[in-house]
């Protein structure tokens, strides 16, 4: 693979593909050596040592097959490092993400602060790293749904507790991945953008247009704030533009990477091989047909190569349900199509075929799985057109990406008029997982449709951003001025969300409570908690817990992936006792549930009702403290 990034001369993809497929199959390696051992030897750390004296074996063996290895190695580092346009945006996009999240989630003497608007997902991603790191989560399990084996969106979260489990507090471990990804997404924006476009510029607006996505609410805001104090306004800003109904709290801004954290990691594998499929297929990208596309037909010389080619990148896609399953689907689209398109080419059909059918070979039984058991995926997809329209309506369709996109809509259309048919015809197929997340709900959560229309808005902005650098080189200067006021129109109310990021309210979550510090000492690793199953957005049990490495029975964040009336149903029953104590007994052995918890929150909750005098009647009180009681069978 190293020859094969060095012959396309890009550096970036090397580095690039270095982080992403190492951290894909270093994750996946790991998570099933550790099946293996805690299956074998009931260990949860071995696994890290392992694996080292494997990764250790495996550059001595490329050092001594491949005798100039490390010579090449220098070489693509040295190439990187002449490249100063990448050298500037990588330093700026690593100290933007940096910055990014730990303004949203932090360590601040001796707590953990998390910014509000983050809270609700960053409290169970976080918890699953803890569970990790300090719980025995092996097979890996939901923090909000225990003794249920987790099915899809795990090895990010997981490989961070693997990296915690080094030494690494789980907080700097989980912003580490997270800055690495998003900084890797944004420069691998950038290399698509060189790519397709043979332009710096394209690039760098296509990842400013991302992270700045504008609708036509920063219009609005700016009609309705405008006076002297306008920057100070700017400056001060809380709280999501609102302009349509999801739109409202964020679904097409930075609010997704505030939330959604380990989506940045595949996003930018999705990116990653695109790009390397283009760079090698595209004749139309380049000024004269790659040395790629001769080394890697198979009447060429060099069949090893590009049978390993294709068989490496069919895998590593493959590999990508476990880690974002809506990516997954984006990726298999585009792969399946790009293969269809090409049916004429050999050199080009017979290569894609083989990375395609790995790929779908691979993802089909993780994609399987996701709908076993107690799944509330079982129905899903299904047909619902137009996305949040209540009925499907062309003109009311138009109307509403016209507001959530703002002129990009018609910046896109115009860009895709002007270029080569060929380029039509792969932003076409990149459009595909747009299309699909009209036609179908994927989930429980409609919109979480949304995952698939950004996997196609990072490549549109790259088009859109390509009319805008044509324009900017027209002759008239009042081209280069109509230029700067699109781009500026595209990126406003993004800059009016960053704002809203940076203003966040903050909340402290203790790292170490009295209940945290005795769940450690006094309990078994990865226990199982029954308590209130609400989101409560300051510290709490539910945190607490979370932060020691437990697990809750049910939770309602549950809810898009399982179906939880039994369980709750469950709940009621303990927490009501009105049935016979070995009644509940039964209940509470079957479902493995060693604790419950009775907090504040649950005393005052309207929704459930709990008999506390029945239960410390019966079980046994094992903790008692700060309105916080812990209750057990034995």
């Amino acid at each position: 693979m190293l020859k094969k990034f060095t012959q396309i001369k890009a550096p970036i993809m090397m580095i690039s593909g270095s982080f992403l497929l190492g951290c894909l199959f270093s994750g996946t390696l790991l998570y099933w050596m550790d099946i293996l051992f805690v299956k074998t030897l009931n260990d949860y750390y071995i696994s890290n040592i392992v694996y080292l004296i494997i990764s250790a074996a495996f550059i001595i063996y490329i050092y001594k097959t491949e005798a100039k290895i490390h010579k090449d190695l220098f070489k693509v580092i040295k190439e990187f490092c002449s490249d100063k346009v990448a050298i500037i945006c990588f330093i700026a996009f690593v100290l933007f993400s940096t910055w990014f999240n730990y303004n949203t989630f932090r360590l601040s003497d001796g707590n953990i602060t998390i910014s509000g608007g983050a809270w609700s997902d960053i409290t169970f991603h976080h918890g699953f790293v803890r569970s990790i790191s300090l719980g025995q989560n092996i097979p890996v399990e939901y923090v909000f749904y225990a003794n249920t084996p987790a099915k899809y969106h795990f090895l990010f979260n997981y490989y961070a507790g693997k990296i915690s489990q080094t030494g690494l507090h789980s907080v700097h471990a989980l912003n580490l991945m997270c800055s690495l990804s998003l900084s890797f997404l944004l420069l691998m924006i950038f290399q698509f953008g060189r790519t397709v476009f043979k332009n710096d510029a394209v690039g760098i607006l296509g990842a400013l247009f991302l992270l700045f996505h504008s609708s036509l609410s920063g219009l609005k805001w700016i009609f309705d704030n405008w006076g002297w104090d306008i920057f100070k306004k700017i400056y001060e800003k809380t709280g999501w533009l609102a302009q349509t109904d999801f739109e409202g709290w964020g679904l097409f801004n930075l609010n997704v990477f505030v939330n959604q954290r380990h989506f940045a990691f595949s996003l930018a594998l999705l990116v990653f091989i695109v790009t390397y499929v283009i760079s090698l297929y595209e004749k139309e990208t380049e000024n004269s047909e790659p040395a790629e596309a001769k080394s890697t037909t198979p009447n060429q010389h060099n069949n090893r190569l590009w049978f390993f080619s294709s068989c490496f990148i069919g895998v590593a896609a493959g590999l990508t349900p476990y880690w974002n399953s809506v990516v997954n689907t984006a990726l298999l689209s585009f792969l399946g199509l790009y293969t269809i398109i090409n049916i004429r080419k050999k050199d080009i059909f017979e290569p894609m075929f083989v990375t395609t059918a790995i790929a779908g070979f691979v993802s089909l039984p993780q994609l399987m799985r996701f709908k076993s058991g107690s799944s509330s995926l079982n129905e899903y997809p299904k047909l619902h057109i137009g996305y949040e329209l209540n009925h499907f309506d062309l003109f009311d369709l138009t109307e509403y990406y016209f507001k959530v996109l703002g002129l990009k809509l018609i910046i896109v259309v115009i860009g895709l008029l002007i270029i080569s048919n060929r380029k039509k015809i792969l932003f076409l197929i990149l459009s595909i997982p747009f299309i699909l997340a009209n036609l179908l709900q994927l989930g429980v959560v409609l919109y979480d449709n949304n995952k698939l229309m950004i996997s196609t808005l990072i490549f549109i902005n790259c088009l859109a951003a390509y009319y805008l650098v044509e324009l900017f080189k027209l002759k008239p200067f009042i081209f280069k001025i109509v230029s700067v006021a699109l781009c500026f129109s595209l990126m406003f109310a993004g800059v009016l969300d960053l704002m809203s990021v940076k203003n966040l309210r903050k909340v402290d979550v203790a790292d170490k409570s009295d209940f945290t510090q005795w769940i450690i000492e006094n309990t078994e690793p990865g226990s199982v908690f029954l308590t209130l199953p609400t989101i409560q957005y300051y510290d709490n049990a539910v945190s607490n817990i979370l932060m020691a490495g437990g697990k809750i029975y049910v939770h309602n964040a549950a809810s898009s992936a399982y179906k939880l009336d039994e369980r709750l149903n469950n709940l009621d029953i303990i927490f009501r006792g009105e049935k016979s104590f070995e009644k509940i007994k039964s209940i509470m052995e079957q479902e493995g549930i060693d604790y419950i918890v009775v907090s504040p929150e649950l005393r005052e909750s309207k929704e459930y009702k709990v008999n506390e005098e029945f239960l410390s009647q019966n079980f046994v009180t094992k903790y008692n403290n700060n309105g916080i009681a812990v209750y057990s069978i034995y």
